[in-house]
């Protein structure tokens, strides 16, 4: 059966059913321009009995404001991601504007098409945890023309104008390093996306804020100011997923002699904790491990896992927060929000040599215990 499409009610059929004019109809419709109390009433009356529905578009046209806000994202799968998205969302839409989301998985041409459609759909600001390594240049010519927009997360080349809402990433990654150094340890393996980063130091100062490079520079300070030259044979290299993460372990962590690992991001530790078990080391006997992010499956292994935690709800708030300061104001200069990781010491750390003859990865073959991590 075909479906009839009902046709749109207007302000002109408005009009005619509260008999006033159309320019006056459209003025009480807008909520802009004056009209007498009893024409009002009559219109708005007119309006609900005919189902007017108001055309957002061309409102949004009219007064340059759509209440919507573009978030833009590599990963919305990553649990990170997916709780700043919630904070952004509960925030702004205590304050009437809702948020459309876009995920890049680190793509440059997707990140370059979402940012185009939905500057053509007038949000009025966007959130952007930009492509690495970037540039982004769709990025910096939408803020250059003036859209209001806020950095999450990271920063990377020709953005160095645009207010960033992080972590501080490096601090967060020498306290945890640190927090090893405390244990005894000093053959400290670390898992990370950009080994080859290792013995070149991030430059922050200049505006680059590449969480990974700048994770990797605070576990190599810690190590510095401890007197420890970092042995390049104790960084592991992974792709950004799981299973790379995982073959790294497996592959490269019996060598090291390490007595702790440190990975740093919520992905390689997932993937790291999968290669653990594999060459069956027991933890924290034998090896002590530290991750990224304290996600929900870390509490639910034996034993849990330290991990430094990031405040994901915290970042969201801010960033919308620091969002909608531009879009009211976007004369006022606005400086980056950062914050510090805080550690939760959990049973997957402890002093070296404490109740373990064995310390130090040998390729034990007991397996750590594993506890499925519910959906």
């Amino acid at each position: 059966m075909a479906v009839q499409r009902r046709e749109s009610v207007t302000t002109a059929d408005v009009a005619r059913a509260a008999m006033v004019s159309k320019a006056t109809a459209a003025r009480v419709l807008s909520g802009r321009g004056s009209a007498s109390e009893e024409a009002r009433e009559r219109v708005l009356r007119a309006a609900e009995t005919l189902g007017y529905v108001p055309n957002e578009l061309a409102k949004a046209m009219s007064i340059g404001v759509t209440n919507t806000i573009g978030v833009v994202i590599p990963d919305i799968a990553n649990p990170f991601f997916a709780s700043v998205v919630r904070g952004i969302s509960d925030r702004l839409r205590s304050k009437g504007i809702e948020i459309i989301i876009s995920n890049t998985d680190n793509d440059p041409q997707v990140e370059a098409r979402a940012l185009r459609l939905l500057a053509a759909k007038r949000v009025d600001g966007l959130v952007l945890a930009p492509v690495i390594p970037g540039p982004s240049k769709v990025a910096a010519d939408l803020s250059d023309k003036g859209l209001p927009m806020v950095l999450l997360d990271r920063r990377t080349e020709g953005l160095e104008a645009i207010p960033l809402v992080s972590l501080d990433h490096a601090a967060t990654a020498r306290l945890a390093t640190r927090h090893l150094l405390t244990l005894g340890h000093e053959r400290i393996a670390i898992l990370t996306e950009v080994p080859e980063l290792a013995l070149h130091q991030p430059n922050p100062s200049g505006g680059i804020h590449r969480p990974a490079a700048l994770r990797l520079w605070g576990h190599v300070s810690a190590l510095r100011d401890a007197g420890i030259d970092l042995d390049p044979g104790l960084v592991l290299g992974a792709d950004y997923d799981q299973q790379s993460a995982a073959q790294a372990v497996r592959s490269g962590l019996p060598r090291t002699g390490a007595t702790a690992l440190f990975c740093t991001d919520s992905v390689l530790t997932s993937g790291a904790y999968r290669g653990i078990a594999a060459l069956g080391i027991r933890l924290p006997d034998q090896l002590s491990f530290i991750g990224f992010d304290d996600q929900d499956w870390t509490t639910m292994v034996t034993p849990a896992v330290t991990v430094m935690a990031q405040p994901p709800k915290k970042l969201g708030d801010a960033a919308a927060d620091v969002l909608l300061r531009r879009v009211e104001e976007p004369e006022v200069p606005v400086e980056d929000t950062i914050f510090q990781g805080e550690l939760l010491v959990r049973g997957s750390t402890r002093p070296l040599g404490a109740k373990s003859p064995r310390a130090g990865v040998r390729g034990s073959s007991q397996p750590t215990e594993l506890v499925e991590e519910s959906s």
